[in-house]
């Protein structure tokens, strides 16, 4: 599995133990909802496929409960890691991606934050 987090994101940073850390780098942010940061720091990381669902669980728990998700995916499916909860689908499944953004919405992410890679 790769994806990407924002460290300012988790309540638990220590969940970053579980990863591999491939890169990191600080974006200046514009559309920052109100109790988020203007800067972030993006953290791209990857983990072995074999454990993606056991990652995906504990990255759900140790994010800050308003209006932050992490994206990740595999070669066939993608995760929309909420806290303590995890949309999983196959790539290119636009009924499941549209009710993982419902739901994002329903927590708080600001629409134009709705931009996972698939």
């Amino acid at each position: 599995m790769k994806g990407l987090l924002v460290k300012e994101s988790l309540a638990d940073p220590r969940v970053l133990d579980l990863l591999l850390v491939t890169s990191s780098e600080s974006w200046q942010i514009k559309n920052a909802a109100s109790y988020q940061p203007t800067v972030w720091t993006a953290i791209s990381f990857e983990t072995d496929a074999s454990q993606s669902d056991a990652i995906a669980d504990k990255l759900s728990h140790a994010l800050k409960a308003q209006g932050w998700y992490i994206n990740a995916s595999t070669e066939t499916h993608v995760y929309v890691i909420f806290p303590n909860k995890v949309f999983k689908y196959l790539e290119g499944d636009t009924i499941a991606r549209g009710e993982a953004a419902r739901y994002a919405l329903s927590i708080g992410v600001p629409q134009d934050q709705l931009d996972w890679d698939e």
